[in-house]
């Protein structure tokens, strides 16, 4: 453990990139309030990431993998949960430092919205607040003010590789130039215009997310110190 996050430093940054997000996460998110505490498992930059909320998420992530697989869980697979719950924690904190250096924020009304859309905390198509407070309580088994800002976070994440995403722009005659490339003439080009151009710009989008990616991981600072507090 003492070399894991030399080991596991590209996974870290590529996470987000690959969508590497357990079932609870996929839906609530890992993020949880950081601590400057003196229980801290990891560090990102000055920032530090308390043990215990890291032990809260790889409790929810193992509770919900129980429920969906009865016969319970190896000791591989709870491993690469514990792994997997520091990994995405870090990557989150590295993504919401350069949304605070570009002064990004999600407003009140933009994350009231966000949950009142969310299936799970409505009845009859409408957002209902008992529905939410039983299921943080009862499903999530997060406060209020826990999981919002989780949310909060997880959609300023979001917001930051939407607009890396965005960034990238393709003209048409850049298009054409390589519809023709690649298929050697450009005989369907009007007809194929529009898709491909929508085709190049996510290639193009992905590549510079990718560079993106790698110039975090390469200015980002970050220190472990699992092993204080587990042996795998």
């Amino acid at each position: 453990m003492n070399k894991f996050i030399n080991k596991h430093k590209k996974t870290i940054f590529w996470i987000i990139l690959i969508g590497f997000l357990f079932a609870t996460f996929a839906y609530f998110g890992a993020g949880g309030i950081l601590s400057q505490g003196a229980d801290t498992v990891a560090k990102v930059n000055s920032q530090k990431i308390s043990y215990r909320e890291y032990r809260n998420n790889v409790a929810r992530v193992i509770n919900n993998q129980r429920e969906q697989n009865p016969d319970g869980l190896k000791p591989e697979e709870m491993k690469n949960i514990q792994i997997g719950v520091l990994q995405n924690m870090i990557s989150e904190e590295a993504f919401i430092q350069i949304a605070k250096n570009y002064k990004l924020k999600i407003t009140q009304n933009e994350l009231a919205t966000y949950l009142q859309q969310i299936p799970a905390f409505q009845q009859n198509g409408k957002f209902d607040h008992k529905t939410y407070y039983r299921a943080l309580q009862y499903g999530i088994h997060m406060s209020p003010v826990e999981f919002e800002e989780s949310r909060r976070r997880a959609l300023l994440v979001d917001r930051v590789k939407f607009i890396i995403f965005m960034s990238a722009k393709v003209t048409e005659k850049e298009a054409e130039t390589e519809y023709q490339r690649r298929n050697g003439n450009v005989k369907n080009w009007e007809a194929e215009k529009d898709k491909f151009m929508e085709t190049l710009k996510e290639e193009k989008a992905n590549i510079l997310f990718t560079a993106w990616v790698t110039q975090l991981q390469q200015k980002t600072k970050i220190k472990e110190y699992l092993s204080k507090f587990e042996k795998f």
